[in-house]
């Protein structure tokens, strides 16, 4: 009677495949294979995880791993091959798993490199979890001085990784500004800050042929996260590793080794802009069709409501109903929360251009009187650092009471750049400041949707939609059931 080889399950992991290539995972499947014929197993499957790291830092799920795992559980298969202990895992936490699924019998684990530990003995299982400790050790120091190395750069501001989009790499690898991609970032800071929506600004730069600096098509969260980047403005950021092995840690900033495109103030301005929620339809791919989806709320559970398309219904008996875009709630408790959407839309623009045209040079028009006394105290501060710089150079001060000067005089400054960025109106809602209510009601209906969203939110206008009660339910639009009021 012919004995039943062992079904053997090949593993192969490599930690880094810049490439993708994929060279390294198939040099260990070529010596597990060489094992298995050896041993006189039979190889029924390869499971491989490329370009993944089996540390205790890494994050990142391994799929095949994971399904190598519930296979064996399963019994389906004897044996798992790897190259070595280290390819199969580095965490001591999964080498216990594998020791449990040994001593229940349904594996037994060989490498080609690291032989086999015996995991029915006690010995065995120790030697196994002592490798898998050291493997930890050795993958948590090369993180560590990893990340070290990276912080050392970050603070010296040199730039690492692939060419970003504004500059070119001199013979070095430092920065050189692109001018021609320059422009294209102060327009799109420009754009920005004029209330246009990151999905608009992508848009127009994939029609005009302008690419990313690897060569592709823009896309909305490719350009914003471009945006966003504090290189922009000459700075060098970085953020370590947390607990959980995301970058959620303290971003720190130093002064980067390349000339800004963007001055600091007009990037901040950016970065405001673009992680306000309440702009946060100004950072999808498409237009906003709708103007109260997400900016309304439900009068019943306080959620926001959606825009419904409009559809036509053939009733059984051969008559066609016809239901118009309208507003409704998206809850099944709530489906009584329901209005047509032109008289809602009607409602609110009414309300809308009547606070404009009544309040609007207050509300947007910002406050100039504190702008020009920031720009005075700003100015005045700014005298003081030059005069202890000329006393500097004709020797009459030390460094050390520059510096302190500076010290005490900088935070004043920024504070005072605070004040004047408030008082300012934004570009985007300056045009509305004023009490012209045909030029209101002209602006209004050229504008499209995403820039009418954003004004609702800058007046804080909240547009309530209640419960259909039992007077209108089947007659005409009732004003008294729609609240508008201003938070």
């Amino acid at each position: 009677m012919t004995k039943k080889q062992p079904r053997a399950a090949i593993y192969c992991r490599i930690s880094g495949d810049s490439e993708q290539e994929g060279l390294g995972v198939v040099r260990q499947e070529e010596d597990c294979r060489t094992l298995a014929q050896r041993e006189g197993f039979s190889v029924v499957e390869v499971y491989v995880d490329n370009d993944i790291s089996a540390s205790t830092k890494s994050r990142k799920p391994r799929p095949s791993y994971n399904r190598l795992l519930a296979d064996a559980k399963a019994g389906r298969i004897d044996v798992i091959l790897a190259y070595s202990n280290s390819r199969l895992t580095r965490r001591p936490a999964e080498w216990i798993e594998l020791i449990e699924l040994a001593n229940a019998g349904k594996i037994r684990i060989k490498t080609y490199a690291s032989g086999e530990h015996d995991l029915a003995t006690a010995n065995g299982r120790a030697m196994a979890l002592t490798v898998a400790a050291w493997d930890a050790r050795e993958a948590e120091e090369t993180a560590e001085k990893v990340a070290r190395a990276h912080k050392q750069l970050a603070e010296s501001g040199k730039h690492i990784g692939p060419r970003p989009f504004g500059w070119d790499f001199n013979e070095d690898r430092t920065l050189r500004v692109n001018p021609a991609e320059a422009a294209v970032v102060r327009e799109c800071v420009k754009r920005v800050l004029a209330g246009e929506g990151i999905w608009k600004i992508t848009k127009d730069l994939n029609a005009r042929g302008i690419t990313t600096s690897t060569g592709r098509p823009w896309a909305t969260q490719v350009l914003r996260r471009m945006l966003l980047r504090w290189r922009n403005c000459g700075l060098r950021s970085h953020q370590p590793m947390g607990a959980d092995g995301k970058r959620n840690g303290p971003v720190t900033l130093s002064t980067g080794e390349w000339e800004p495109i963007v001055d600091r103030e007009t990037h901040e301005r950016v970065i405001a802009v673009l992680t306000d929620p309440a702009r946060k339809t100004n950072n999808r791919g498409t237009a906003p069709k709708y103007l109260l989806t997400s900016v309304a709320y439900c009068g019943e559970c306080g959620g926001h409501v959606v825009g419904t398309n409009e559809f036509t219904y053939t009733l059984k008996s051969g008559k066609m109903r016809h239901y118009p875009h309208a507003y409704k709630c998206p809850k099944t408790g709530c489906m009584k929360v329901q209005r047509n959407m032109a008289d809602v839309d009607n409602h609110v623009e009414r309300f809308v251009l009547a606070l404009l045209a009544r309040d609007g040079v207050r509300l947007l028009g910002g406050d100039p009187e504190a702008a020009d006394r920031a720009r005075e105290r700003i100015a005045a501060l700014k005298a003081q650092l030059d005069l202890a710089v000329d006393r500097f150079a004709d020797g009459e001060w030390t460094d050390e009471q520059v510096s302190r000067l500076t010290a005490r005089v900088k935070p004043q400054i920024e504070a005072e750049e605070a004040k004047l960025r408030a008082a300012q109106p934004d570009p985007s809602e300056s045009e509305w400041a004023t009490s012209d209510a045909d030029r209101l009601a002209a602006k209004w209906k050229a504008a499209d949707v995403e820039t009418k969203k954003a004004l609702i939110r800058r007046l804080r206008v909240r547009v309530t939609i209640n419960r259909i009660g039992p007077g209108n339910a089947s007659g005409g639009y009732d004003p008294d059931s729609v609240t508008i009021t201003r938070d």
